[in-house]
């Protein structure tokens, strides 16, 4: 399989082409709505058959999806067609497909407004991604239908044709960085485009040409997105391109390197580092608006609804409800959906910076393999605080995951260090690298092992060190390729330990002077 990777360029739209675009994303709307409508209906009345409750392994649902195809009636071309379907990845999306010849008004199907097959493949493909998350994966609870302005994407896929390489729906003049975007269903002279102007940014213009040189050939697929910026949309096109993924100067250090990820931090140890910091710090200041305005917003709507709540203040649920929102809680929602995004944007910006920086520091990576959705799960047990009286929160760690996304970081640093040729290691959090004393080779186990909130350890020879950095450290001489877990390389661990002692110093300092803290309390800076 060749190597693809993404390019996205931002297009020069004009306000009659927006609303063409904006009215294509909604007619696709209304038409994965009709056909997540059409399978749901379905599968409740698979739902009640004593064949299929008895299913109780993904194989046995699979048999029993294969071996009950079931048929919808359509109107397809004018005329009512019964068309068979089952579900399964290709019949769901060859029945999208058949929708290009369902009327949309008088004489006029989905095909004459220029949706082609390939592009209702696409949908298909999202609609399929919902039902095989539904049946194969035991936390999805139920199928979730697009709100107005939520499908914000369409594709075309790559086809040739005598030779020629063309894109359904779609023309993609790279001479001229020029999309076209049918309209209509017609051929030759008769077709409808709107042609929209792909722009380079300047600070990667050498980048884009690069990832561009093999032509419209080496294109595989044509997307276009449009995002909400500041209360108004912003269009991109994303090309999938096969090839060699151009590169921007960056290389690799050498030697391996020691991750210990956290919910809101990172530690690393390597040869020429050793550092702890806060992912996504410039997100915190964000995140508190968001709260006063998810509180605004709930006061608003319980003000103009109090018909919709029961006298508990849950939402009435069995019976339809209308919602009356206020022009004062639209502007509201608007601002709260730029904070998001801003907030998503600075996040991701931040773990790229990070990662980036991380490259020089080694050509090995090696972190566990966290489990960081089990890091945000509700505690089932109720403790007491000693020194206040009062009931300990029970909340794990999901707002935090939530703001700072530490598994996000993760698979930026994968991706960028395997595409420079490095290793990346995940490795079993049985290896127990906070647990791991070098000095006399020995775990710490039972009523002895270090409690989540002791930050500061200290070893067999009396140091005493920050946790997180010292489990990157642990890690950075785990013998990864051994089959048996809880192999470490004790030699270069007694090697590189007073470089490491120093380091960590270094960064202990740096530390106390930006007095910086996390949400599980100080890093254990004030022992050290």
């Amino acid at each position: 399989m060749n190597e693809v990777f993404v390019l996205e360029l931002p297009l020069q739209v004009e306000k009659y082409q927006a609303d063409l675009l904006n009215k294509r994303y909604e007619q696709l709307r209304q038409l994965y709505n009709y056909v997540q409508g059409k399978l749901l209906r379905q599968y409740r009345y698979f739902e009640q058959m004593k064949e299929y409750q008895a299913c109780k392994t993904i194989k046995e649902k699979r048999d029993f999806f294969r071996s009950h195809p079931f048929q919808i009636n359509e109107t397809l071309k004018g005329n009512k067609t019964p068309v068979m379907v089952s579900f399964e990845e290709y019949s769901i999306k060859g029945f999208v497909e058949k929708l290009a010849q369902k009327p949309v008004g008088p004489n006029i199907t989905y095909a004459n407004l220029g949706f082609t097959t390939y592009i209702l493949d696409h949908l298909g493909a999202s609609i399929w991604a919902a039902w095989d998350k539904k049946l194969y994966d035991f936390k999805a609870k139920r199928i979730s239908f697009k709100k107005y302005g939520e499908l914000d994407s369409f594709s075309s896929r790559r086809k040739v044709v005598g030779g020629k390489v063309y894109f359904s729906g779609m023309e993609l003049h790279l001479d001229s960085m020029e999309l076209a975007i049918k309209m209509n269903g017609k051929q030759g002279n008769n077709a409808k485009y709107i042609m929209l102007k792909m722009l380079h940014n300047l600070k990667h213009a050498d980048y884009e040409m690069w990832a561009l040189k093999d032509g419209v050939e080496s294109v595989k697929v044509v997307k276009v997105i449009r995002r909400l910026v500041r209360s108004q949309y912003k269009y991109y096109v994303q090309l999938t391109i096969e090839g060699e993924k151009p590169q921007k100067g960056r290389t690799l250090g050498k030697g391996n390197v020691g991750i210990d990820l956290g919910p809101t931090t990172v530690a690393v140890s390597g040869m020429n580092i050793v550092s702890i910091d806060k992912l996504a710090s410039k997100c915190d200041n964000i995140q508190p608006k968001i709260t006063r305005l998810s509180r605004k917003l709930d006061r608003s709507r319980r003000a103009n609804n109090p018909q919709n709540f029961n006298e508990d203040g849950t939402i009435k649920r069995g019976v339809k409800l209308v919602w009356n929102d206020s022009k004062r809680y639209k502007e509201l929602r608007r601002e709260l959906a730029e904070l998001r995004r801003k907030q998503a944007a600075i996040r991701k910006l931040q773990h790229i910076e990070r990662a980036n920086a991380l490259l020089k520091e080694g050509d090995t990576f090696i972190v566990e393999n966290n489990p960081v959705k089990a890091w945000s799960a509700k505690k089932k047990e109720t403790k007491i605080d000693e020194k206040t009286g009062k009931y300990k929160s029970k909340r794990g760690s999901g707002r935090s995951i939530g703001n700072h996304a530490p598994s996000m970081f993760v698979d930026i640093l994968e991706n960028k260090v395997k595409s420079l040729g490095g290793r990346f290691e995940r490795v079993n959090t049985q290896n127990a690298a906070s647990q791991y004393d070098f000095t006399n080779d020995s775990f710490k186990t039972g009523d002895e092992k270090h409690k989540l909130n002791e930050r500061a350890i200290t070893l067999s020879n009396g140091d005493i060190h920050q946790r997180d950095m010292l489990a990157a450290f642990n890690l950075q001489h785990l013998k990864y390729n051994e089959p048996e877990a809880k192999q470490y390389d004790t030699e270069a661990m007694a090697a590189d330990y007073e470089r490491f002692c120093q380091l960590e110093q270094e960064e202990i300092l740096r530390y106390k002077n930006k007095e910086k803290k996390d949400d599980r309390g100080t890093i254990g800076a004030e022992k050290l």
